[in-house]
């Protein structure tokens, strides 16, 4: 049942356009602004109350989906819940704006629509690498969380993740702790992403910069993803064309995907994934 969602929610979310009650940033709106009144991120805040605040909608999700294992409606719960949790609908229009702008050579618009997504990491990192981050955080991670443990380990992870994002400086003792949490449960799924953009792409160029973050603990997710996606990739510089290097490495990260989705087919058919 986890391959069959899987390729259901790709399939809509890729013709489709979801509106925003098919959003996971609509329902963690919405649990924040039911949780910040009662004053339970606060800056005497303990780590249990963040451990509920993330747990109970997982453990609900998990009883739910097990309440109907083996059924139908196991599947269209889990089918409907992960296609709450894939995908970032604002970025992705965004992004087909910008290649219409560079197929008509607006080149303003183009950077006005890079800065709406690159946000705070415009100058730091590429437009395209920027993209293949997105990529990480919307979908792989996803797909990597909902195939190991349903839509529960879909739920934590965008809900880890939403939280991360919208948590405010009022917060800060809060955030640091989601912030950890996060990095620990992306640990493994960027390992995972990073080997695959080996896979599909330069294996040799980019092997020795995967296989030295794979120990360490402490690079961030960010630092090592990208890190491997600039070795996987060749890209031309090309003044000229704005759309060569974020269209090369989102074409990477497209592949990335592909990759992972015949793995987890595999996985399904030799009965290590239900």
């Amino acid at each position: 049942m986890t391959l069959i969602s899987l390729l259901l929610v790709l399939l809509v979310e890729r013709v489709t356009t979801k509106s925003q009650y098919w959003q996971a940033g609509f329902y963690t709106d919405k649990y924040l602004q039911l949780i910040e009144p009662r004053g339970w991120f606060n800056s005497s805040s303990k780590s249990w109350i963040l451990a509920l605040v993330i747990f109970v909608p997982v453990i609900i999700v998990y009883l739910v989906v097990q309440k109907f294992s083996g059924g139908l409606l196991e599947l269209v719960i889990s089918t409907t819940i992960l296609m709450v949790c894939v995908g970032c609908p604002t970025i992705r229009a965004t992004y087909k704006c910008f290649l219409q702008a560079a197929n008509r050579g607006d080149l303003q618009a183009c950077s006005m629509y890079e800065d709406q997504i690159s946000g705070d990491d415009k100058g730091t990192i590429s437009f395209g690498l920027n993209l293949v981050w997105q990529n990480y955080r919307h979908y792989t991670a996803v797909i990597l969380w909902f195939a190991a443990c349903g839509a529960s380990g879909a739920i934590l992870y965008v809900l880890v993740r939403e939280l991360d994002s919208k948590l405010s400086a009022d917060n800060e003792q809060i955030a640091k702790q989601v912030k950890r949490l996060l990095n620990i449960i992306d640990w493994i799924p960027v390992r995972i992403t990073a080997l695959g953009f080996l896979l599909v792409g330069h294996f040799s160029r980019a092997f020795p910069t995967w296989l030295g973050y794979l120990p360490d603990p402490a690079v961030e997710a960010k630092t090592l993803l990208l890190d491997v996606s600039k070795r996987a990739e060749e890209i031309e510089p090309d003044e000229n064309d704005c759309t060569e290097e974020p269209c090369t490495l989102v074409r990477l990260a497209k592949r990335n995907v592909m990759f992972l989705l015949v793995i987890i087919a595999l996985l399904t058919l030799s009965g290590w994934i239900n």
